[in-house]
């Protein structure tokens, strides 16, 4: 049985064998959504290969955000064997969305900004921990390491060397190694202004199922330092202080977290544009190096980041986005991915 059969199987055993499947936009993902028509209410089907997918751990982290008070869509069905989701369609008014079409920046803004502040505040109140990894020393390299194994080769033209390899990994473990101790909170981990809708006035959520327990700073980072796009000096100043206020920081408390896991976040991203285009075909987030790049610059640019803003600077002077050496034919092979 093909996937599209696995599909109508799926869809038949739940009754509904006669909606129509309208397939969306991919995403930077290996899931697939189709939205469904000819239904008594708005659903969505969610097709995410298993061999790829983690589909168990989506449907424990939709029951989780819904006990933390959090607007995500209803699970009504779930296939995990076989990679089936049957969810509420929550609709199109992804903030992007909104933003092109000229709603309010600085609303949508503090809308998110209070989402998210409440389901942290939840978080540690909450009588038990919840069942999810921890963003621990070993995941923050993993994914940093995305930056030296893919974004800066096709950068410089060749492969690093052991030793440069290994300065980065001891600059991001220096820095993790002196972040100051704080309540960890559950982290999305993509939680941007395309993962964000507004339904009756408010701020729900999607594409959350790499949550982890770490900082609670990671979020309103990712929020306020978009790869995406362009986001106002004085909403992030002004949303960053919404969210100490209401945790009861200063931003003496926060500063040191938000540079490093913006750093950290902005060297991920960019390793995964690359990989993205040059493993995945998808080229089209190479638009947003330059701003990725330009964040990463500026979250390194103090005394307290220097041994990482020596370590880029070391190979990428200045630290901003280069063109690619060699074309996409010459950077598979450089990089060992199959054409």
């Amino acid at each position: 049985m093909n996937r599209e059969e696995q599909r109508r199987e799926f869809l038949r055993e739940l009754e509904l064998e006669h909606a129509s499947m309208e397939p969306l936009e991919p995403d930077a993902s290996n899931r697939c959504y189709f939205r469904l028509s000819n239904t008594d209410q708005p659903l969505m089907l969610m097709d995410a290969p298993p061999e790829t997918e983690n589909v168990g751990q989506f449907v424990e982290i939709t029951e989780q955000l819904t006990q933390l008070g959090a607007r995500v869509p209803t699970l009504y069905a779930s296939d995990v064997e076989h990679g089936f989701l049957l969810l509420e369609d929550l609709g199109d008014k992804t903030f992007t969305r909104l933003l092109a079409a000229g709603s309010d920046e600085t609303a949508l803004y503090q809308s998110a900004t209070d989402a998210l502040t409440d389901i942290q505040r939840a978080f540690i109140k909450a009588p038990q921990p919840f069942p999810v990894p921890i963003y621990d020393l070993e995941l923050c390299l993993r994914e940093a390491t995305l930056f030296s194994d893919w974004y800066l080769p096709t950068v410089i033209g060749r492969l690093l060397e052991p030793q440069e390899k290994q300065g980065f990994v001891n600059a991001i473990t220096a820095l993790f190694d002196h972040l100051p101790v704080s309540e960890m909170v559950l982290v999305h981990r993509d939680f941007h202004v395309d993962n964000l809708l507004m339904i009756n006035r408010q701020c729900a959520m999607l594409d959350y199922q790499d949550a982890v327990m770490g900082s609670a700073a990671y979020d309103l980072v990712s929020l306020l330092e978009d790869a995406r796009r362009d986001v106002d000096p004085g909403i992030k100043t002004r949303m960053r202080l919404r969210w100490q206020n209401r945790h009861g920081l200063t931003h003496t408390d926060t500063e040191t977290p938000f540079r490093f896991w913006g750093a950290q976040r902005h060297c991920k991203v960019a390793g995964i544009f690359v990989r993205l285009w040059l493993r995945d075909g998808k080229p089209v987030y190479l638009e947003h190096l330059d701003r990725v790049l330009d964040l990463l610059a500026e979250s390194v640019n103090h005394e307290d980041m220097a041994v990482l803003s020596d370590w880029l600077t070391s190979l990428l002077s200045p630290i901003k986005h280069r063109k690619f050496v060699g074309d996409e034919t010459q950077l598979r092979k450089l990089l060992g991915v199959a054409s």
